[in-house]
């Protein structure tokens, strides 16, 4: 019997057997037997009919039928013998059986890529340096006042420090309102910097019992041939209540109440905010920086990954988002979500078999004393003993995490990461997103 691998892709080989009839008769004639144990013909018992009268009847059908059969268990025989390690159910694509001379055929089977990764080092990579500015902070703060404001009624809407309840109606393009009413007791807080300009500037000097109406233009569907349009909405506002936002004092009392008594100055306050800001630039540079360098490195090595661990991750993708869907009450559409999916599949466990690869070719590992040295390293932020953060970080989800994160500071040392201005980065994305 001979057989030869063939590599199709990185992820599919392709066992090519060719066998001797000799060396597949017994099998042949085994599977031939169980197949004339089920023949019913007329004036013979079941399973009876004499071996003559089968052949005059099906000829070599029944070893045509067979041969597939035979060309399973071999290859399943060599597989053990060969060590082939299918990690998906192998198909059959090409059989060719030659009564009295030979069988001969092909199984296609997925196995774990033999990968070489390459290209995941000397790279530079550009990201958002992004810097908290003083109005961010005040924007914070102003923040904090508006969760800890109090309401004093009023009658006249002054400035954007207002509260207004009213109820809402369609109106006709002069303002006039239809008497249909849209929204009752609905609330708008003039100081949300994100409300329709025109309520704001319409709204000023008004008082309860007075009206006034605001519109907007909502855009028409359209097709990419046909200019956008839009139609104009206009509504009317019934003033129902008004009311002044009033603020608190930024002095101790506050600030240890909002705080558990962790600050009490402004600048204490101002300061603390800042921190936060940092912290969470930082986070979401380190984030982008990791995703930047995946897409980068998997540019490097574009390959193949088994079909059937793309099917498995879209699978648990689809379930959650069809489960979401399910939690908002909406209807979803299984094979379009799958549709949308598949590349980010796709690209997961492409990023999922090259870190692995790319952990063994650079024996990247967690020792013992690498977790004690970083559950001393941590305790201190977390707020933790570092006895206790040791016993959590010795739970195997949280070794995993571990050496990626080492896996993921081996790849920013090896690499170039350049930080630029937030608005060149965007417009370089933006040109870039044009491009493809």
């Amino acid at each position: 019997m001979e057989t030869k691998i063939n590599a199709i892709s990185e992820s599919v080989n392709e066992l090519e057997v060719i066998a001797a009839y000799d060396e597949i008769k017994s099998s042949l004639d085994a599977e031939v037997q169980k197949q004339i144990k089920n023949i019913q013909i007329d004036g013979f018992r079941k399973g009876k009919v004499p071996p003559a009268v089968i052949k005059r009847i099906y000829g070599d059908s029944l070893e045509y039928t067979a041969a597939e059969k035979v060309a399973n268990k071999l290859f399943w025989q060599i597989e053990k013998e060969q060590v082939l390690k299918p990690i998906n159910e192998p198909t059959l694509t090409d059989i060719d059986f030659k009564p009295n001379e030979q069988l001969t055929f092909k199984v296609n089977y997925e196995v774990f890529p033999k990968l070489e990764p390459q290209g995941y080092k000397g790279l530079e990579i550009e990201v958002p340096d992004f810097n908290v500015s003083d109005a961010e902070v005040e924007a914070e703060v102003t923040r904090l006042l508006e969760a800890n404001a109090t309401y004093e009624d009023a009658e006249t809407i002054e400035d954007e420090k207002f509260l207004m309840t009213a109820d809402i109606f369609s109106a006709d393009e002069s303002g006039a309102s239809t008497g249909i009413k849209m929204e009752s007791d609905y609330k708008i807080n003039l100081s949300n910097k994100n409300i329709n300009k025109e309520i704001f500037d319409n709204a000023l000097n008004k008082k309860v019992g007075d009206t006034f109406s605001f519109s907007f233009d909502e855009p028409h569907e359209h097709h990419d041939d046909v200019p956008h349009e839009h139609k104009k909405i206009t509504y009317a506002v019934e003033i129902k209540s008004v009311q002044k936002v009033v603020y608190p004092e930024l002095n101790e009392e506050f600030l240890k109440k909002v705080s558990r008594d962790k600050i009490t100055t402004a600048d204490e306050l101002r300061e603390n905010i800042k921190k936060d800001l940092v912290s969470y630039y930082e986070s979401s540079i380190n984030d982008m920086t990791e995703l930047k360098l995946e897409q980068a490195v998997l540019k490097n090595n574009d390959f193949a990954p088994p079909k059937v661990f793309i099917q498995n991750y879209l699978d648990h993708l689809v379930k959650d988002e069809i489960e979401s869907y399910k939690k908002k009450k909406k209807k979803a559409n299984a094979e379009a979500i799958r549709e949308r999916l598949m590349p980010k599949a796709e690209n997961s466990v492409k990023w999922i078999l090259l870190k692995d690869k790319i952990v063994e070719k650079e024996n990247i590992t967690l020792s013992d004393d690498r977790i004690k040295e970083l559950s001393e390293e941590n305790a201190e932020k977390m707020g933790v003993s570092s006895d206790v953060l040791l016993k959590h970080y010795q739970s195997d989800e949280m070794k995993n995490r571990l050496l990626m994160n080492e896996f993921y500071s081996f790849l920013k040392k090896s690499n170039t990461i350049k930080r630029i201005d937030p608005e060149v980065y965007s417009q370089k994305e933006e040109a870039h997103a044009e491009k493809h």
